[in-house]
């Protein structure tokens, strides 16, 4: 038989899912010599009888069903192993992580308890720690001074958002500082960036009833095609800002939320 006529015949023999089995061969009549094995889409099978040519490995197109399952049990299995690393230390081991806090209008956040915020000694960053309920994603540093590169650093998964405060209006923001310091008047969330990602659709419409797009001036197209993402979800607004939230204090904030 050809590859073809092999290959139709393997599928008539396998379920649907993944399969790792071994049997009789329906090409030579050997006794428990084929083995087969089916992960997502692709397909192997291997005949082990020495007068058998059986074996043929096809790639098959995933569905979006698998395409999705494969994805999500990735992610889970990155946030599965993630663990704090021990260079994550107390804001207060150096003066230089707490100063950036002050700054950047953090450390309310942090000592009301809206946000968990870590020393990474190693890195020499300020580490915003990724939670959902008590459980921790992952985290995102922020290099202390100019000799640190990148600027920003994502430790562990990225599919879950840094959030920090617990009303039902969330002010999306380019960084944790920035969500940290409009925590104040609504709940901040980092997109660590200018665009949404997918996996962060589900958690907004989740937690939130509306949402704030805050970017900067020169993000505004960014703003508008977030904003379009999310409408069809919830009530959405765009608030095109001169400058990042992180510098504004709390009365500046309210004034701008008015």
């Amino acid at each position: 038989m050809n590859f073809s006529q092999q290959l139709s015949l393997i599928k008539t023999l396998v379920p649907s899912g993944e399969v790792d089995t071994r049997m009789d061969c329906p090409f030579c009549s050997g006794t428990n010599t084929l083995t087969i094995k089916r992960e997502n889409a692709d397909l192997l099978w291997y005949c082990f009888h020495a007068s058998c040519s059986a074996k043929g490995n096809h790639e098959g197109e995933m569905t979006m069903e698998q395409v999705y399952e494969t994805v999500v049990t990735k992610e889970k299995e990155k946030e599965k192993d993630f663990v704090m690393p021990k260079s994550f230390v107390s804001i207060f081991s150096t003066d230089k992580c707490t100063d950036y806090l002050k700054k950047n209008h953090c450390m309310e956040s942090y000592i009301k308890g809206k946000a968990e915020i870590k020393y990474d000694v190693k890195q020499h960053r300020a580490v915003f720690i990724i939670k959902e309920k008590e459980k921790v994603k992952g985290a995102i540093g922020r290099g202390l001074n100019s000799e640190v590169y990148p600027k920003w650093f994502m430790y562990g998964s990225k599919s879950y958002p840094f959030i920090c405060g617990n009303t039902d209006t969330a002010v999306l923001v380019e960084d944790c500082a920035s969500a940290c310091a409009v925590s104040e008047v609504h709940t901040g969330v980092a997109l660590m960036g200018t665009s949404l990602p997918d996996s962060y659709i589900p958690v907004l419409k989740k937690k939130f009833k509306k949402v704030i797009v805050a970017l900067d001036r020169d993000a505004t197209t960014k703003a508008f095609d977030i904003s379009n993402q999310l409408r069809y979800y919830m009530d959405t607004e765009i608030k095109i800002l001169q400058d990042d939230l992180k510098y504004f204090d709390k009365p500046q904030i309210e004034r701008l939320f008015q």
